[in-house]
């Protein structure tokens, strides 16, 4: 039997309170969900038409994303459940502007592909290091990766909105060197996660 069926049969007292419920109303949880709110909005202004409207929420979950960790820390309201959900939303929101990207041809299709790949191998060697108990906890690279992913959005994006005209050229080209390095580093960071799971791999047979 797996550890995974193992958590299932112990019982839950009912007369604690959830851990979950009480992490879901921490200040810093609402704020990531509210990030992944935000992302969608901003992708359903852009497929309606409204492109600044849609940058400038765009911005606003950018911005949560740097005080939702400040506040944690701050207050000590670092959860479990935080780094899931952190983990969640730049998932959420790097998968998303990329599929907006290549929906309008900003991107070449081969950039959400190689992200794509990515993130599936480093979510099934996520899943089997998980069941055995060895976390892959995040890495600098990987948080690296992020940043250059947030930063080349907000450059493509702006493009759609139409702002600076005359850079839109440079800013084009510098949005297809940022999503490069940023493809490069999560690759990179990939390397990292998936030397943990040969060793968890080994050790299990």
């Amino acid at each position: 039997m797996n550890q995974g069926a193992q958590a299932t049969d112990v019982p839950r007292d009912e007369s604690r309170p959830s851990r979950l419920l009480h992490d879901l109303r921490s200040v810093p949880n609402l704020l990531s969900l509210s990030r992944i709110a935000l992302i969608y909005l901003s992708a359903a202004l852009f497929l309606i038409g409204l492109p600044v409207s849609a940058l400038a929420v765009g911005v606003i979950a950018g911005v949560t994303d740097y005080f939702d960790g400040y506040i944690a820390r701050k207050t000590g309201q670092v959860t479990e459940l935080g780094a899931i959900l952190d983990r969640l939303s730049d998932l959420v929101f790097e998968t998303t502007w990329l599929v907006l990207a290549t929906f309008f041809h900003l991107l070449p299709p081969v950039f959400l592909i190689l992200y794509l790949l990515r993130e599936l191998v480093v979510l099934s060697a996520r899943l089997y290091c998980g069941e055995r108990g060895v976390a892959l906890t995040s890495s600098f690279i990987g948080k690296l990766k992020t940043n250059f992913f947030g930063y080349s959005a907000f450059v493509v994006f702006v493009q759609v909105a139409g702002v600076a005209p005359a850079l839109h050229q440079a800013l084009r080209l510098l949005a297809l060197a940022g999503v490069g390095v940023g493809l490069a580093l999560s690759y990179w960071s990939a390397w990292g996660y998936l030397r943990t799971f040969a060793r968890t791999y080994d050790d299990g047979r």
